[in-house]
């Protein structure tokens, strides 16, 4: 049996074959095709999404002054606060019983502390920070400045214990 047009001399064997090879190859670039499309839909979101950036702003294991803070016993508590201080502003002298790292995201802060007697200041530019915590060091902060002085405070405390404790002069 011939459907072949004349002039051709298949036999239907042959043509067959040949109808099965390309049959086959037809869906073997669709499929490839189709999983190929999938896979770039599936995947873009993935290739394409940004990724974090994770930057160290301050590692510190000493205060201003050198010495090394201890943490107090009790249930862990941690504080986070953002401190503004208007040109002329001050914490008046104290002292932290607990650590405390202190990171000036704007603005230029004075950090005067009280050894022997004597005021040793350290001033603190905007991307800098400081550990403070050790009893031994009362200190006071002030914005020396005419801009204001934003912080980022954290306290790595115990539940009741007080941030600061004042220090009279």
């Amino acid at each position: 049996m011939n459907v072949l047009p004349e002039g051709f001399n298949f036999k239907l064997r042959e043509y067959t074959f040949i109808c099965f090879c390309f049959a086959l190859k037809s869906l073997l670039i669709k499929s490839a095709g189709a999983i190929g499309a999938s896979l770039y839909l599936l995947l873009t979101p993935v290739l394409a999404a940004p990724k974090p950036i994770l930057e160290e702003l301050l590692s510190v294991n000493q205060t201003l002054g050198g010495r090394h803070v201890q943490y107090p016993a009790g249930k862990p508590e941690m504080r986070f606060f953002r401190a503004t201080l208007p040109a002329g502003a001050k914490f008046p002298l104290h002292v932290h019983p607990s650590p405390v790292i202190v990171y000036v995201q704007e603005g230029t802060l004075t950090n005067v502390r009280l050894v022997d007697g004597q005021e040793l200041r350290d001033v603190i530019p905007a991307g800098g920070g400081f550990l403070e915590g050790s009893p031994d060091e009362p200190h006071y902060v002030v914005n020396q400045g005419v801009e204001p002085v934003v912080l980022l405070v954290t306290f790595a405390s115990v539940e009741g214990l007080p941030n600061l404790t004042r220090i009279k002069q």
